[in-house]
């Protein structure tokens, strides 16, 4: 590299805390794809970077005071909106309100991505897809025959991960949107804007693939 002032070439030395970093991302990774091995929590993972980098001194009471604390009790607020409808039953009734055993398969695998993509632009992506997947996987194999010419309950099942993925049209949609806001140089209405377009084109162009690949046995 060259410095901006002198133009003379140096090279960077990693520093002991560069070294920790990148040690402590790619063990907690490594630990993340191989957790039917270690049998140890996703959420227990989660916690070794965050204990590492601040009994090493890398992360410092101040940088803690700098977080948006907003943001984070905001997506919190939209995981336990999506605990309380799974655990009150509202979720359940609301996919039973919906009628997919008298509509065709392909109105079924649409209409619930569809249901999934209007929920998860509230309660969050993930909190979506786990509400709606253990549901539709049991109303899906109860239409093993009907699903089969478009793959099975796998096309139905992997519809609902697209549509909550491509969900982004409030703050509270996903982490990235909520942070994305609270810089305050994104105005709410813009971002509504081009979450509809991206959720538009995000779904066309999903379903497309989706289906031709259901239709063709790739699943």
């Amino acid at each position: 590299m060259k410095c901006p002032r002198c133009e003379r070439e140096f090279v960077h030395t990693p520093h002991w805390k560069d070294k920790v970093v990148y040690a402590t991302f790619a063990v907690t990774i490594l630990l993340w794809l191989t957790d039917s091995l270690t049998g140890v929590n996703a959420n227990v993972v989660a916690m070794l970077p965050v204990g590492v980098l601040c009994m090493s001194g890398i992360i410092t009471k101040r940088d803690l005071e700098q977080l948006s604390w907003s943001i984070l009790w905001m997506i919190a607020g939209a995981f336990a909106l999506g605990v309380a409808m799974k655990e009150s039953g509202l979720a359940g009734h609301l996919i039973e309100a919906v009628p997919f055993g008298s509509w065709s398969p392909m109105v079924v695998i649409i209409g619930s991505g569809l249901l999934c993509y209007l929920m998860a632009n509230f309660i969050s992506h993930t909190a979506t897809a786990a509400l709606f997947i253990p549901i539709l996987a049991i109303a899906g194999s109860s239409m093993t025959e009907q699903l089969a010419p478009f793959g099975g309950v796998s096309t139905l099942l992997i519809g609902v991960a697209i549509c909550s993925s491509v969900a982004m049209v409030l703050p509270i949609s996903t982490p990235p949107n909520a942070l994305a806001d609270a810089t305050g140089f994104i105005k709410q209405k813009h971002m509504v804007r081009t979450g509809l377009i991206m959720g538009v084109a995000g779904l066309l162009l999903g379903y497309l693939v989706l289906i031709f690949c259901g239709v063709n046995g790739i699943f």
